[in-house]
């Protein structure tokens, strides 16, 4: 009899054991997966570099964007766009205007945009008209391999959009917690460039 209890409980904690990793399996997949266009990002601001990673909801594992990230600190930040030119140099301005804008989902409006929304609101300033969606904002961009202060930055798979700044830094809608705010471009490898893009008569 007691063999038998013995071996009762052996199958079962082997049970426990393979079914917890059949679950943490699966959650992996989950965080790895794509989240549709326009969801918003979550990184701490370059002015804040915090070095530590925030993993305390269960959003996390549904989109890599919504897994906080630190960017390291660069002490060029401050002059980040400065060495922009002519309209190059007014995209960086208009986009710095919207530093502290908040995060609305599918807003277009001044302050209140998601991140492809903030990029064709600074593009419209210049009189360069993009859909507000990021899949869609790329094909009327054109790809650059040497990119500018004033150029487009798509990160994520092309799920996140901001204005490249210089010196590896860009602006950004991010999400309702942060609003609008420099970053550096990958956010410290979390969320991997995918590309450059300058606009229209640039």
């Amino acid at each position: 009899m007691t063999k038998h209890i013995a071996r009762h409980r052996a199958a079962t904690q082997s049970h426990v054991v393979r079914n917890t990793g059949i679950a943490v399996a699966a959650a992996g997949v989950i965080a790895g997966s794509v989240a549709p266009a326009n969801a918003f990002a979550s990184a701490a601001p370059v002015e804040n570099a915090a070095s530590t990673t925030q993993a305390s909801s269960a959003q996390q594992s549904i989109s890599v964007e919504n897994a906080d990230y630190s960017a390291p600190a660069d002490n060029s930040t401050q002059d980040a766009g400065s060495q922009a030119t002519g309209n190059r140099a007014k995209i960086v301005d208009d986009a710095k205007t919207g530093e502290g804008g908040s995060y609305v989902w599918g807003g277009r409006d001044f302050k209140a945009w998601d991140c492809s929304g903030f990029v064709s609101w600074v593009a419209s300033q210049s009189g360069v008209q993009l859909d507000a969606y990021t899949h869609s904002m790329k094909d009327q961009l054109t790809p650059t391999d040497a990119p500018q202060p004033g150029d487009v930055v798509f990160t994520n798979g092309y799920e996140h959009v901001g204005i490249y700044l210089g010196d590896g830094q860009m602006i950004s809608a991010l999400n309702p917690d942060q609003g609008t705010t420099i970053t550096s471009v990958d956010g410290g490898g979390m969320m991997p460039v995918d590309g450059y893009y300058s606009m229209p008569g640039m």
